[in-house]
């Protein structure tokens, strides 16, 4: 199902427009950064410069069929060279997935990007009882690194887009990225009126190769049998190419972004979250400049006193929950980078809105039961709405639908108190993770396709609630709106 767009008009940007202008009058005042190199606070967090590793990305049909089929045969040769080191201990699966080969499948993925990253990426969410450890680690790294562009192909993109004067927009372009992921990568600039702004700009080919890449990927994962069959890999496809697809047209983003500060600002909750500005005359289908904000990943910020984690990890939850039961409209992505924390403002940054997607009342509706059953320990009622939902079919297996209460249960487990819940100690995924080969053998029908983006972000929501140690009280968040819903 096609991401419904908001009803915000898209302004196509020509080439001809940019061209040498007058500098603009600041609009937007830049955030202060958040850490002061003179003024160093025990709230202060400080990250290594990144060191990237530049490869042009593949751009043409050919080169990246070329790439595919190089990593095919590549693994055959790995394969049967553990094989034969092993002696034939460990069997054909274990030799497909040796040290040597997951290197070969992470490398790959990192140098092609696009559909190939983001397939990746996708998996790297799942639990690790589902993929083997080695094969986990390498689809992390995946998720966690990217290769970026060298300049000459930075350089075309921007002419491409912008136009051959390009750089008379700005007063500085950095060419070394602050960020890289699977569709394109993000660079700091100034603007003529002193603005800061972040640009994104596309890799070259991406859009054009989404369903090429992703049968090329389907192929490669039927011939080596290297993911099981419970992950339902044709609908993780699927989904990735609807996903993708929306991700690829920046100026779609550009509305998800104004539409989410609407809300943000509807909702009064503009002194906690920041959403960057748009650059409407510097933006296109395959660039988009935003205000730049300053903090740090919130990955970065568990070194931060146990107050501010729980204030962070409170704000990520109660952000969630507004985004799903009240606007129905969700920034689906939970990347530790997309959140930045900001200690000097104490605000808590939001950015990169190409996975944003709207969820259609009904399904919203009886999902929230689902939640509240699992909050209220009602097995009866999580059960009636997972059939309904079509998590289960009702055939299942004694054991597969013991499996599923119990993980509603796990799941249902921050909600249930109004008590401070504690998510390390939790130990919440290790006790997912104890269902997982039920799941694997007994599930009888894929989950509905409006799930693999919720789950990412509920379950990205927990991991970085675990991240932080954050101890915090979730149940009045959704009692109020629970309120709203029998009200």
């Amino acid at each position: 199902m096609p991401i419904p767009k908001p009803e915000t008009a898209k302004i196509q940007v020509p080439t001809e427009s940019f061209k040498p202008r007058k500098p603009l009058e600041p609009s937007v005042k830049p955030l202060e950064p958040a850490v002061n190199p003179e003024e160093k606070t025990p709230e202060t967090v400080e990250a290594p410069p990144r060191v990237w590793e530049e490869k042009h990305v593949p751009s043409s049909p050919l080169s990246r069929i070329l790439g595919f089929g190089g990593l095919a045969a590549k693994l055959a040769v790995g394969t049967a060279a553990e094989i034969v080191r092993s002696g034939g201990k460990g069997g054909t699966y274990n030799a497909l997935v040796s040290d040597s080969n997951v290197e070969k499948l992470a490398e790959t993925l990192c140098t092609m990007r696009g559909a190939a990253l983001k397939l990746g990426q996708m998996l790297s969410i799942q639990d690790e009882a589902m993929i083997p450890t080695k094969l986990a680690a390498a689809l992390d790294r995946v998720r966690e690194n990217a290769h970026v562009m060298p300049k000459d192909q930075l350089h075309h993109q921007l002419k491409t887009e912008l136009g051959e004067d390009w750089r008379s927009n700005f007063q500085e372009f950095d060419d070394v990225p602050i960020a890289a992921a699977s569709i394109g990568q993000v660079h700091r600039a100034t603007l003529l009126n002193g603005d800061r702004v972040a640009i994104k700009i596309q890799y070259p080919g991406v859009a054009e190769s989404i369903g090429s890449d992703l049968l090329n990927l389907k192929r490669l994962v039927t011939y080596t049998n290297i993911l099981p069959r419970g992950l339902y890999i044709d609908e993780i496809i699927r989904v990735g190419k609807e996903e993708l697809t929306a991700e690829c047209d920046y100026l779609s983003e550009a509305d998800n972004q104004e539409r989410f500060n609407e809300f943000i600002q509807q909702s009064g909750m503009d002194g906690k979250y920041v959403v960057p500005r748009v650059y409407r005359e510097l933006s296109t289908s395959r660039i988009l400049t935003t205000q730049l904000i300053s903090g740090v990943a919130i990955d970065k910020a568990v070194h931060l006193s146990q107050e501010v984690r729980n204030s962070i990890a409170r704000r990520i939850l109660q952000l969630t929950i507004h985004e799903l039961f009240n606007w129905r409209f969700m920034q689906t992505d939970p990347n530790w980078s997309n959140f930045m924390y900001n200690a000097s403002t104490d605000t808590v940054g939001l950015v990169d809105f190409g996975a944003a997607r709207e969820y259609p009342k009904a399904f919203v509706d009886d999902y929230f039961n689902i939640v509240w059953a699992a909050a209220n320990e009602d097995e009866k009622t999580l059960v009636d709405y997972s059939i309904k939902m079509h998590f289960l079919t009702g055939d299942e297996s004694p054991g597969m639908m013991r499996a599923h209460i119990a993980a509603g249960m796990v799941v249902g487990e921050p909600f249930r108190s109004h008590e401070p819940f504690d998510f390390q100690k939790s130990r919440l995924t290790t006790r997912l993770g104890q269902h997982t080969g039920e799941f694997m053998h007994g599930r009888l029908t894929p989950p509905p396709q409006e799930v693999y983006s919720l789950h990412r972000k509920l379950a990205g929501a927990f991991l970085m609630c675990i991240k932080l140690r954050a101890v915090v009280p979730c149940r009045d968040v959704l009692e109020e709106v629970q309120r709203t819903y029998y009200s």
